[in-house]
């Protein structure tokens, strides 16, 4: 018989059954015309499957999966191992190869074992068929929602090849606990990708999708057992299997490892998820779009199986975290880490705090505190130095300065006459500091912090007190470590990013930064910064972060009136560390001030990271 024939006739038999079949009036007044539901429901060629997003780290590493309502990682056709097909096939679907939607035979089984039980008892459903019920249907059992299947499986065979109906199918399936697809079973099930699966363990999770609570392996391992036999079993008889591998797999142990749900770093997921908005808002294609607009761009791309590659260094972020924790045991104080990696331009650790959750407060970006005397590089001397052309040794008059009724005063009520710009800094002389600025003039100073973008400095910031730190609201640690990079990359500043790239599921890259690096300073004004930022740690106020293993090291404290606030950004041959110290409601720090908890944080880090 012609097969498109034989479909026909299946349609009109069932057709027949159905207007004649008692108690159904009510179904009929409701039906939707058949064609009107073919066109609406039906169209195989613009299915998307939601499916997982993977956030890795810069070894590849999964460090977050973002899910929408179904948990799921895509495999294309090519992916799918042979053994999951086989396995499909021999118990679902013997003539899926051959049957263009619709496998008459097994239709005609169900109708006889349906009409002597009284009710829809046995489905008779081909592969096509529970692919047209799980993605345009429902799962009544109806005749009505049966010939719907039935059109609407037909017109998928002649959309689709077998092979993209069968990457649907095995992408779309329900295997329990919230997973959907063979891979994301795999890893969910067996913590491994499904190319490595056994045979046994293959035939185990395809029991599942034929009733996911009655063969949940987590709960009913011994009904999964029952059906993974028979499917091995089916598998012999199609020959898909000879009989030694069959009694292997049945022999094999099952030992399921269902992986922890713990987050590796729960407080960088936040922050991937702000600099990823930034990123879809960098391409021009999105420029004109509103912040509604590339919040749900976003959120459309999180569902898509999209790839977002990062520089994160999970070693270096994980001994970042037990510095922190190590030297600030008092509860009630806390702290921020961020480091770059000069050769990348990438941020490589960030720490907002010794136990941050999933998009809690993150105070490596969040927070913003004032920066006391770590400013002074960026806003003081860099400009000063750059403007007139000094150098380490050049002099600088530190003696007492009033401005108006601002009269600044420095550490311990020191006084000083005058002393080389090298001194200066490593002591962190603050009248220095405030006659640099107002030498070079404060609204030109200011122009040498535009290239670093900080988000809170506002114009009733220009003014002299802000050499030593006064801002109306301070900066985030992840903006002053990033600005102090430019001490690392010859006096020019590429803003770091956590992001390397955003893959789509295939391996096209959609988004990746293009941002070109901006001169802040001239190549001679940088090489005296770094001879005077060296300083520091040989002979001034960051004498303890000195370690073995980088040729050079240099970088500048800072502390805040009544010491609410401990700072050290210091840079090393590969890295800019910037480390932070204080209570989320400010307050005293006197007690741990001696300590040097912010420089000691800091080295320890560097020791780690600086390690062969």
């Amino acid at each position: 018989m012609n097969p498109k024939l034989g479909v026909f006739a299946v349609f009109i038999l069932l057709s027949m059954v159905f207007l004649s079949f008692v108690g159904l009036r009510k179904e009929f007044e409701n039906y939707i015309p058949f064609q009107t539901a073919v066109e609406t429901l039906g169209d195989a060629k613009t299915i998307s499957l939601e499916q997982n997003s993977r956030l890795l780290d810069m070894n590849g590493g999964l460090l977050y999966e973002f899910k929408g309502n179904e948990s799921r990682i895509h495999l294309t056709y090519k992916d799918i191992p042979l053994p999951v097909l086989q396995a499909f096939i021999a118990t679902e679907d013997q003539n899926f190869l051959e049957h263009h939607g619709i496998d008459g035979k097994a239709i005609a089984r169900a109708f006889i074992t349906n009409s002597s039980e009284g009710g829809i008892e046995q489905g008779g459903s081909t592969i096509t068929q529970q692919l047209a019920r799980n993605l345009f249907l429902n799962h009544e059992r109806t005749y009505d929602r049966k010939l719907k299947e039935l059109l609407i499986s037909y017109r998928i065979e002649q959309q689709l090849s077998k092979e993209q109906i069968l990457e649907l199918y095995i992408n779309a399936i329900y295997f329990q606990n919230g997973i959907y697809g063979i891979e994301k079973a795999s890893r969910y099930y067996f913590s491994k990708p499904s190319k490595e699966l056994t045979l046994s363990e293959t035939a185990l999770l395809a029991a599942i999708p034929n009733n996911p609570v009655l063969y949940n392996p987590l709960k009913n391992l011994a009904n999964a057992k029952k059906r993974q036999e028979w499917i091995l079993l089916k598998m012999k008889e199609e020959g898909y299997i000879d009989q030694p591998k069959f009694e292997a797999s049945i022999k094999q142990p099952i030992n399921l490892q269902v992986p922890k749900s713990d987050v590796p770093f729960p407080e960088i997921v936040g922050y991937l998820k702000e600099e990823l908005m930034e990123l879809i808002a960098s391409a021009p294609e999105n420029k004109a779009l509103s912040t509604d607009q590339m919040t749900k761009k976003r959120d459309a791309l999180l569902r898509s199986g999209a790839v977002i590659e990062t520089s994160l260094n999970p070693k270096l972020q994980a001994e970042a975290l037990k510095a922190i924790q190590k030297r600030l045991l008092n509860k009630e104080i806390e702290g921020s880490i961020v480091v770059v990696d000069h050769v990348s331009k990438k941020i490589v650790a960030m720490i907002g705090g010794k136990n941050v959750g999933m998009e809690e407060f993150n105070r490596a970006y969040q927070a913003r505190r004032q920066p006391g005397s770590s400013i002074k590089p960026l806003l003081a001397y860099a400009p000063y130095i750059d403007v007139f052309g000094l150098g380490t040794n050049s002099m600088i008059s530190a003696a007492r300065i009033c401005e108006g009724n601002y009269c600044p005063s420095n550490y311990g009520g020191a006084s000083y006459g005058t002393v080389s710009l090298k001194r200066a800094m490593a002591s962190s002389i603050n009248t220095a500091a405030v006659r640099a600025v107002k030498k070079t003039g404060v609204e030109r100073a200011f122009t040498y912090l535009k290239p670093f973008q900080f988000s809170a400095v506002e114009q009733n910031d220009h003014q002299l007190a802000s050499a030593l730190g006064g801002f109306s609201k301070g900066f985030s640690p992840l903006e002053l470590t990033s600005a102090y990079t430019a001490f690392a990359n010859n006096g020019t500043y590429v803003k770091p990013r956590i992001i390397t790239s955003v893959k789509d599921k295939n391996g096209n890259v959609l988004y990746e930064w293009n941002e070109q690096p901006v001169k802040v300073w001239k190549p001679e004004t940088n090489a005296v910064m770094r001879d005077m930022l060296a300083a520091v740690m040989i002979s001034g106020t960051a004498r303890d972060a000195r370690f073995p293993g980088s040729v050079y090291t240099g970088g500048k404290t800072g502390t805040t009136n009544d010491v609410k606030d401990l700072w050290f950004v210091g840079l090393t041959d590969r890295y800019t560390g910037g480390v932070w110290v204080g209570r989320d409601k400010p307050g005293s720090l006197r007690s741990i001030e001696g300590s040097s908890p912010e420089v000691m944080i800091w080295r320890d880090i560097m020791i780690k990271a600086h390690q062969k």
